[in-house]
């Protein structure tokens, strides 16, 4: 899990949702049996969720993606980092390469959060008046 101060970086500046119902029920499903958020719901407010925390300020963390980025309901997000509760090694782990398997490129810099931009109605209407979208 990253730090408060990556995740906050990284955060895109927009609602995550749209009133506190949807809080509710989106953490309920999720924050609630979540191992980072594990210490939070013990007392210790020290080590709480970063990702909660960047959510109520009003940005969306990197790590919550949305289904399509066009979705008009935000409550289904999908956190990357999230855990179950009692898992005894919280830390991601990457799918092994096979033995006897080369490598064309190193993994390392394709790894992590990447957050995609949705597509601008004009820029596409005007790229396939150009001929660039098939």
């Amino acid at each position: 899990m990253r730090t408060y101060d990556e995740a906050l970086a990284a955060a895109r500046d927009e609602s995550t949702f749209s009133n506190s119902s949807q809080w509710e029920a989106w953490s309920a499903k999720n924050c609630n049996r979540c191992f980072w958020d594990k210490p939070a719901r013990q007392g210790d407010a020290v080590n709480e969720c970063p990702l909660i925390l960047i959510a109520l300020e009003g940005k969306r963390p990197a790590e919550w993606l949305t289904e399509t980025e066009q979705q008009e309901i935000h409550a289904d997000y999908t956190c990357t980092e999230f855990r179950g509760e009692d898992d005894p090694d919280p830390e991601p782990r990457p799918v092994p390469t096979p033995p006897g398997q080369g490598e064309l490129l190193p993994r390392e810099p394709f790894e992590g959060h990447r957050m995609l931009t949705p597509l601008q109605p004009a820029a596409t209407a005007a790229a396939s008046q150009r001929g660039d979208v098939r």
